[in-house]
């Protein structure tokens, strides 16, 4: 029997190493980011991982179809579904595929695509990004939350490899830098890139007094500005793509 609770994989992200207060938080920020379409719930969970993305979205109410390049963790992704009544069985379903390659998805399918923590494995954003335009339909957005322009030499890229992916030469880590993705982007028939640029909650705090006083204290915001700018460029970015009309 199956021990669901006790699974890493069913219980992620709330057993995972990373820090929850910011992949709730960004989970959040992309949710923000969904498009309403009235006559289409269809939501991609591009590399889906374990599942945990889709789970929360179908508890959402939308209907996910998630897929991830290893079998073994698409069948995490369906343990979840097994371990918790709550989720609607008809509206989430798994594949196993590349996102270089969508061949089992159609044209005009979805209305949203959600991409977290994942673009950044890909070896051919161009293709990935001309799949993605193929099946959404006019007006479908495709939202990303990613690591930023340092992330393939950052300190925890390079320890994650050390300690995981030593003897894999086929894993992938890649900067995202968002002016080379707008490029991509517009010449796959998407509009201009939109950046959410946050700061996580875990990184900047202010004393009330200090707060009460932040509008006039060139300083602290000069602080603020400067922690804003850096972060959602080299530590991590969210932004989302819409697919043109016409």
């Amino acid at each position: 029997m199956i021990d669901f609770l006790h699974n890493p994989g069913v219980t992620e992200p709330f057993s995972s190493k990373r820090a929850i207060s910011r992949l709730l938080f960004d989970f959040s920020i992309m949710v923000s980011c969904i498009k309403e379409h009235d006559n289409n719930k269809n939501i991609l969970d591009f590399a889906c991982g374990t599942g945990w993305i889709s789970e929360f979205l179908n508890r959402s109410g939308f209907t996910v179809y998630g897929f991830d390049l290893s079998p073994d963790v698409i069948e995490l992704a369906r343990l979840r579904v097994k371990a918790d009544q709550r989720l609607n069985p008809e509206k989430i379903s798994f594949f196993d595929c590349d996102g270089h390659t969508l061949t089992s998805m159609k044209n005009n399918f979805f209305s949203n695509i959600v991409c977290f923590d994942s673009l950044h494995h890909m070896r051919d954003f161009n293709q990935v990004i001309a799949e993605m335009s193929r099946i959404l339909i006019p007006g479908g957005r495709a939202i990303f939350v990613e690591p930023g322009n340092k992330h393939s030499t950052s300190k925890e890229t390079i320890e994650f490899i050390k300690q995981y992916k030593k003897d894999d030469p086929t894993w992938i880590e890649r900067d995202i830098l968002i002016e080379e993705i707008n490029e991509i982007a517009n010449k796959n028939n998407f509009e201009e890139m939109i950046l959410k640029p946050f700061l996580t909650p875990d990184m900047i705090s202010y004393k009330l007094n200090d707060w009460l006083n932040f509008r006039n204290n060139k300083i602290a915001q000069q602080q603020y500005i400067d922690q804003l700018h850096s972060f959602n460029y080299e530590g991590r970015v969210i932004f989302y793509l819409d697919k043109k009309t016409i």
